[in-house]
């Protein structure tokens, strides 16, 4: 099961149906479980849809009716499509504002620039280079090496993003509470290519 499919779950059984529907629209039926993803998010949507009205109640069928689509032969290659478009819209705004920040650290006279995503901007260079088209689209890496710097170093850690509680509170955090949640965070360093302070 996705990580969005379990925190919406989760969220819908502590009773928090707003969160609930929005976490549903990350879900997006990618990889090897996508129909069984489908099913459950049809199931905890049509369980959402019963206890809302309105406005969420519509974002409920709007979740239903999206992974039918997907349980469709049709239904399935549209939304394939639709999830790879945004997430080159995605990569294509990371890599603009990497090039932003690369030439204002150029400007400012700056021997070095480190730049955080949220992607591995490696394999996504080895994805891009398989698939059509990908000699149009540049990657975050080469967009900055193109204004002047070079990859020196690269590294990833695990930043937590939840904790699980307990009656001693904030105490969780000093006496090492356990993490359920979290994102992996990259982080990609950069030197001016014509640095010679070695």
């Amino acid at each position: 099961m996705s990580t969005e499919l379990e925190k919406a779950t989760e969220q819908m059984q502590a009773g928090q149906y707003k969160k609930a529907v929005d976490t549903l629209w990350g879900v997006t039926f990618a990889g090897d479980d996508g129909e069984l993803q489908a099913q459950r998010v049809i199931a905890l949507a049509t369980q959402l849809r019963d206890a809302t009205e309105g406005g969420l109640r519509h974002d409920c069928e709007e979740h239903i009716a999206r992974a039918q689509r997907f349980l469709s032969p049709e239904g399935a290659t549209e939304l394939q499509a639709h999830a790879e478009g945004r997430a080159e819209k995605l990569a294509q705004e990371q890599r603009e504002e990497a090039v932003r920040l690369a030439r204002e650290a150029r400007a400012a006279g700056l021997a070095w620039l480190e730049i955080r995503s949220g992607r591995e901007q490696v394999a996504g260079e080895l994805r891009a280079a398989s698939s059509v088209g990908a000699a149009a689209t540049s990657t975050l890496i080469e967009a900055v090496e193109a204004e002047g710097w070079r990859l020196e170093h690269m590294s990833a850690f695990f930043r937590p993003t939840k904790v699980q509680t307990s009656p001693l509170r904030g105490a969780d955090f000093f006496m090492g509470g356990d993490v359920v949640d979290g994102q992996e965070v990259r982080l990609y360093l950069f030197r001016r290519a014509d640095d010679r302070t070695r």
